[in-house]
């Protein structure tokens, strides 16, 4: 886990303790969980004690380490044709480009046919452009760190007149600071970093409308009805909010899993960086104001 030690800092931090502590922590999560891998025991560890496991918005300069799951995103500096390659036998093509930010440089290389494809037609210097679960690897020959772009990436191109364009053209978000007791509907781009697997499923008596857990004490089981209910966390890059999900809302949150079992797809979803597009309206308990998410769709990356 030598690429996620800043998160082990985090938690240290967090809780007051030395990192030899949170170690432990996770080795007893490993103890509990037949099949957990060390990475998905300390991000366990560190969303039970609120400190949100994803790393997103690196800079370029954070990059000087062979790192799994980057988000970055940066204006092309350099664009060079693509070029052709074999691998295991066959030809394929490869794309590279040269990203720049405040902090410095660096070179990608982009695997995959087809954001190759996508790359050669939309992208052009001075874009922006946003990349999703990026892995970066020192080179070989020049030893310096770059960027790689597989099939599992996701990458979104930002031409440059679209800042041109006046503000009501444009999707504005508002941030989860933001979110007051009121009965204004906001609509927020966040992380789902993590959901509860307790209590997955609201029972309740169709005739008197009580929670119940198996069957109603007075009606019995008639009438008896399942709504999918699942609770997690968001966050934005700057804070963090609980949030619930019912009904066709629920359904569309765990579509975004190609998983098969609901536990199975609520794991995933937990734990596997899904960036979301949600329409919500506050709701106020025992002074903590959480979201009643009434729409969830995920954010348009190329894939």
């Amino acid at each position: 886990m030598e690429n996620e030690d800043w998160l082990i800092e985090a938690v240290a931090e967090k809780l007051g303790i030395e990192q030899d502590k949170v170690r432990d922590l996770i080795k007893k999560k490993l103890s509990e969980f037949q099949n957990l891998t060390e990475s998905a025991a300390l991000r366990m560890v560190a969303t039970e004690n609120g400190v949100v496991p994803i790393r997103r918005n690196y800079k370029i300069v954070d990059i000087t380490d062979e790192i799994g799951h980057i988000n970055i995103t940066a204006t092309i500096k350099r664009k060079f044709p693509p070029r052709e390659i074999m691998i295991k036998g066959k030809k394929s093509k490869v794309v590279n480009i040269v990203l720049q930010d405040q902090s410095g440089s660096i070179n990608v290389v982009i695997w995959d046919a087809n954001k190759v494809e996508y790359i050669e037609k939309e992208a052009s210097e001075g874009d922006t452009i946003s990349i999703a679960n990026a892995y970066s690897r020192k080179n070989k020959l020049n030893e310096k760190y770059e960027l790689n772009l597989g099939s599992g990436c996701a990458i979104k191109v930002t031409k440059n007149a679209m800042s041109e364009k006046p503000a009501a053209n444009r999707r504005e978000y508002q941030r989860i600071s933001d979110v007051k007791d009121d009965s204004k509907i906001y609509q927020i781009r966040c992380f789902v970093v993590r959901l509860f697997t307790n209590n997955i499923f609201i029972i309740r008596c169709g005739i008197c409308k009580k929670k119940v857990i198996d069957k109603c004490p007075e009606h019995g089981d008639a009438a008896i009805s399942k709504t999918l209910f699942i609770s997690g966390i968001l966050d934005d890059g700057l804070s963090t909010i609980r949030a619930s999900f019912f009904d066709k809302t629920a359904e569309k949150l765990l579509s975004l899993s190609r998983a098969e079992s609901i536990e199975n797809k609520v794991t995933d979803i937990s734990f596997g960086l899904y960036e979301v597009e949600i329409f919500g309206v506050p709701n106020k308990f025992n002074e903590n104001i959480s979201l009643n998410v009434k729409d969830v769709k995920p954010v348009d990356y190329t894939i």
